[in-house]
């Protein structure tokens, strides 16, 4: 018989024993069956799963008969309830996690997309996370302490700035006024000129009027006596006067000439414009430009953390590694020279494997990167720079640049290579890739023995370490002329090797007897670290 009407909830919950995951979903389902390793009841769905799903198809599963009869709640069987949902399957809870992909998944993108994957069920693993929470906390304190110096960084940049922006309308003001100033000279110096030109002009305009009006008056006077001698018939006393009057007439047409030669004048003056001067204030460019740069900020703190070791000895050496020289040429490959094997290894630095390696017939004692997948090694043993070319995966030999002197390190810059050569005195030999000598500098006592160089990031000075004893240690810094700009030399600072520029100016050199690192300002004192 037909009943009409809709059944109730309760109709449904006619039931003692219920499913414990369909009911962290809201859902009320009979109990089939009991898995006595996660100590819940299934729904006869859940069950089937269950038996299939990999990280529980080994769990020990009772069927209706034999499951337990009293009723376990999510609450008694774990408290720690997975409440987060799928993004891709929002109903979904994430109780998987791939050890592949790194992600954590519902059933269903367990069973789409990581069937091949090593997936670990998350109740059965969470309780296992000491060691990771703490490495996590050490990587979020050193994050925490890195923001706050970061913060504070900023805020003294920000005061920094404030003061920089004073500073630059001074200088626009100072430079506006020397700028003016030079002006108003120069405007009095062409005043002046023209006045000048003007002045003379003018005193030659009147000696020319003053000596014509003489000439005029005389040659006047001389006119009017010998037209009065010849109107009253004095024939003979006119002829004696004209006689004498013909030599002065033709000195008074000299003078005439002279006069003119000797005070010759212009017709006009212009000014003319210095086109250049005002092409320049056209331009914009005329008062100066704005220029920034990275200040040195040596007077914080570098906070320096220890992230991990690399091990760069493998199955393939014969003896023990000995590293002189590394250079990164990607985010996670790295150039290492190893002297003790006679090699120059690519390493991935984040899984810490040999991707290729390539033995040299010396040994390798400095390494340096070059333009289009190229290195640079210095052979000490050789007299040579030999170069090698590199791809992701490989090594390959090159060919050599002879230098004509033991080679101790190298750097490059803009089609240049820089060889710290010799020992007590040592030298810096500048050379061109086709192995052309462009620089030496010998200059005496300039370096013992250079160690490693490094050139500044604006490409205007050189970094060398320079090593002969414990007491002559030092770093210093050049110009490409090869003159001292500064000089660090310090007793608790013994034999320097490595030396690095960091992105705020500041030098890092590492001290290979005295067993630390030192932080140098750019004017070559020691600041902070820690």
């Amino acid at each position: 018989m037909e009943v009409s009407g809709e059944v109730t909830s309760t109709s449904k919950m006619n039931f003692k024993l219920y499913c414990i995951p369909c009911d962290t979903d809201g859902l009320k389902e009979p109990a089939h069956g009991f898995c006595q390793d996660c100590q819940e009841h299934l729904c006869k769905s859940c069950f089937k799963h269950h038996r299939r799903s990999r990280p529980s198809r080994n769990h020990v599963l009772l069927e209706k008969d034999a499951m337990p009869t009293q009723q376990t709640t999510v609450d008694d069987v774990n408290t720690d309830v997975i409440t987060d949902k799928c993004t891709n399957h929002r109903e979904k809870p994430l109780e998987f996690y791939c050890n592949h992909h790194k992600t954590v998944a519902c059933y269903v993108c367990e069973t789409l997309e990581h069937k091949q994957c090593k997936v670990d069920y998350i109740p059965e693993v969470s309780g296992n996370v000491s060691d990771d929470l703490m490495d996590l906390n050490k990587k979020m304190e050193v994050l925490i302490k890195k923001s706050e110096y970061n913060i504070m960084k900023a805020a003294a940049a920000t005061k920094q700035l404030e003061q920089s922006h004073g500073k630059v309308i001074e200088d626009k003001q100072l430079a506006r006024k020397e700028i003016n100033d030079r002006l108003d000279q120069m405007e009095s110096i062409i005043i002046k000129e023209a006045e000048t030109v003007i002045n003379t002009a003018n005193h030659k305009l009147e000696n020319i009027k003053d000596a014509y009006e003489k000439i005029a008056e005389e040659v006047k006077r001389s006119q009017s006596f010998i037209n009065d001698l010849n109107k009253t018939n004095k024939q003979n006393k006119l002829f004696i006067e004209m006689k004498n009057i013909t030599p002065r007439m033709m000195t008074l047409e000299n003078e005439e000439i002279q006069i003119v030669k000797d005070n010759m004048t212009y017709d006009d003056i212009q000014f003319d414009r210095n086109e250049k001067l005002l092409d320049q204030l056209r331009s914009g460019k005329i008062l100066g430009t704005i220029l920034t740069y990275r200040k040195p900020s040596a007077d914080t703190e570098l906070c320096v953390t220890y992230e991990r070791s690399l091990n760069v000895k493998f199955p393939s050496d014969v003896k023990q590694s000995n590293v002189t020289g590394a250079v990164m040429i990607s985010v996670t490959q790295m150039i290492v020279a190893d002297h003790g094997n006679n090699k120059i290894k690519m390493i991935n630095i984040d899984t810490g494997t040999l991707v290729s390696e390539k033995t040299l017939s010396s040994c390798p004692i400095d390494v340096t990167k070059l333009p289009q997948n190229k290195l640079a090694v210095a052979l000490l043993d050789e007299n040579c720079i030999q170069i090698l070319t590199y791809t992701d995966t490989s090594l390959s030999l090159n060919r050599r640049i002879d230098v004509g002197e033991m080679c101790y390190c190298v750097g490059y810059c803009q089609g240049k290579l820089v060889v710290g050569c010799n020992f007590n005195p040592g030298k810096l030999v500048v050379l061109d890739l086709d192995g052309k000598i462009k620089q030496v500098f010998d200059t005496p006592r300039l370096f013992d023995g250079p160690e490693k160089i490094f050139i500044s990031s604006d490409e205007k000075s050189l970094y060398v370490s320079d090593y002969t004893s414990d007491e002559d240690s030092k770093c210093i810094k050049i110009d490409w002329q090869g003159n001292v700009v500064q000089r660090f030399q310090d007793q608790g600072c013994k034999l320097p090797k490595g030396i690095q520029e960091m992105e705020d100016g500041t030098l890092l050199v590492c001290y290979y007897r005295s067993h630390k690192i030192v932080r140098l300002s750019r004017s070559f004192k020691a600041c902070g670290i820690k």
